[in-house]
């Protein structure tokens, strides 16, 4: 993995530079010099990245399945899709323990993915708090 696309797809990922250090068991700043390129980019730390990227892929897929499967028992689009999002860690902890070692900014960069494909399919989407 390349330093610029270390940075790139943990921005997208919404990961901050402090929570891949601390999974990484680094200081804050050995990350900032991966994606510099002043240091390579451990294999077990892109390997990371990928494995979250990959999760974020298959849940909007998932999303998407499951706005398909109401839209067949209803016969008819939903007028408008809600997704939620949680205001801190705690509350996104609480509700989704799948997600337990992900920050809430995480959740936010999935809330965008699912929503960006429910725009580019033509749907409406609102997003709330939960």
């Amino acid at each position: 993995m390349t330093p610029a696309e270390l940075k790139t797809i943990r921005e997208s990922l919404g990961l901050p530079v402090q929570w891949l250090a601390e999974r990484a068991n680094v200081q804050r700043r050995t990350v900032v010099y991966w994606e510099a390129g002043r240091s390579p980019v451990p294999a077990d730390v892109a390997a990371l990245i990928l494995q979250i990227d990959a999760q974020f892929a298959e849940a909007t897929r998932q999303a998407l399945a499951v706005v398909d499967e109401q839209t067949e028992k209803q016969g008819q689009r939903p007028e408008t899709v809600r997704l939620y999002r949680y205001r801190d860690d705690a509350a996104l902890w609480e509700a989704r323990p799948d997600m337990r070692d992900l920050p809430v900014t995480a959740h936010a960069a999935l809330l965008a993915r699912v929503r960006s494909a429910l725009l580019a399919r033509g749907q409406s989407v609102a997003i709330e708090y939960a």
